[in-house]
């Protein structure tokens, strides 16, 4: 393993302390798994499709509502939480948390995140 990729995997797992954070992972704009840290019964092709899915359709939400550059995007469930937020250009993270997760806290690791593996990717 490559000292990048065992950087983006220390990243990944490092979600996994904010409590109520079940997985993360680093997906591709279109939509194919580059790295992950998620729980065993989560499908890896799945996360990473429905993670570049929900980007490519909150970029156009915003975008035909003026509502700006896009930054984040989250779905809530009855059973937890879905957020996505671009990593560069090219790679999008995914982070999936527990209904009970403090999302302020989420958020933040999620942009702090966000911004680290950017700067991983970028070299």
């Amino acid at each position: 393993m490559s000292m990048r990729s065992e950087d983006i995997e220390k990243i990944l797992r490092r979600m996994e302390n904010v409590p109520g954070v079940e997985g993360a992972a680093l997906v591709s704009a279109d939509g194919f798994m580059l790295a992950s840290s998620l729980p065993p019964d989560f499908s890896e092709d799945r996360v990473a499709a429905m993670g570049a899915a929900m980007v490519s359709i909150a970029e156009r939400v915003n975008k035909e509502l003026n509502r700006g550059k896009f930054e984040l995007s989250i779905i809530s469930g009855s059973d937890g939480y879905t957020i996505a937020t671009e990593v560069g250009l090219e790679a999008i993270l995914v982070v999936l948390a527990a209904k009970n997760a403090k999302l302020g806290w989420v958020f933040f690791e999620v942009r702090r995140a966000a911004e680290e593996l950017a700067q991983i990717l970028k070299h």
